[in-house]
């Protein structure tokens, strides 16, 4: 039982300061970290019944296992995609990833949307090449971290009208500069009655995003449109319809293609 308390606290010390710095759920870390602390000191006890084991070689090893058994159930989680199946109501639209909304802005018309990390601001280019931007809007941002789900979904169903995928220079999205440098996929999708846009923007450990859609696609909502690799960010963009009325509110949990973030009347 000693073996079991050490590992667990030693998970603890050092787990906890890294959900800290990737904001991570600290109630779910905590308590993986605990799980993970006993599985390690089971472990241990197991091998000490075979081998004599000193104070330094426990340790390391404990600290091994913990690393190992940490990456394992990080790598589980962000490999998930389940099935989901999006809300009947026609007129929603659904968030297109999981995470946490950061924020809700208004877009003034004829400018151009910023998004933003950390209290930067950083404009989003090449919405201009589509006229998703003809008129004021809002943008919604959703931050991801590593325990998300990261692939991505449709807010509604429609034409791909656009689909722009820049290469980038992986750099930590907590740099002012990142947004314009790391990798990132501009997709927009047009419903007959409007038209919405998506940014997905890489973090510095993502080495990928994979877009799943191209231009003139048909998409219902919810469906995949693509995975971005790692901690991250989503930002939509919604057009300023008269019967639109925004749901989602900062500090909000949302998940792809199941969370209602704004509602709008069908005969717009």
């Amino acid at each position: 039982m000693e073996k079991m308390v050490q590992s667990m606290i030693l998970a603890l010390l050092i787990l906890i300061p890294v959900a800290y710095k990737w904001e991570l759920n600290i109630k779910n870390v905590f308590l993986g970290s605990i799980f993970i602390g006993f599985f390690v000191g089971l472990v241990i006890n197991i091998i000490a019944k075979f081998f004599a084991l000193n104070w330094l070689f426990e340790f390391l090893t404990s600290f091994i296992l913990i690393i190992l058994a940490s990456i394992s159930l990080l790598l589980i989680r962000f490999y998930r995609d389940p099935e989901r199946i999006p809300p009947g109501d026609r007129n929603s639209i659904l968030s297109p990833a999981d995470g946490k909304v950061i924020y809700v802005k208004n877009i003034e018309k004829g400018k151009v949307p910023f998004s933003e990390k950390e209290g930067k601001k950083f404009p989003l280019n090449a919405f201009i090449q589509s006229d998703v931007l003809s008129d004021a809007g809002y943008l919604i941002g959703i931050s991801m971290t590593y325990l998300d789900v990261h692939v991505n979904r449709a807010p509604i169903g429609g034409t791909v009208r656009f689909v722009k995928h820049i290469k980038g220079l992986f750099i930590s999205l907590k740099r002012k500069e990142a947004v314009l440098q790391n990798e990132r996929v501009f997709t927009v999708i047009d419903n007959s009655q409007f038209k919405v846009g998506i940014v997905q923007i890489a973090s510095r450990l993502v080495r990928k995003i994979v877009p799943y859609l191209s231009q003139g696609q048909e998409v219902q909502k919810g469906e995949r449109i693509g995975i971005i690799r790692f901690g991250s960010q989503v930002d939509l963009i919604l057009p300023n319809l008269q019967s639109l009325q925004i749901i989602a509110e900062p500090g909000a949990k949302v998940k792809a293609g199941r969370t209602i973030v704004a509602t709008f009347n069908e005969s717009i």
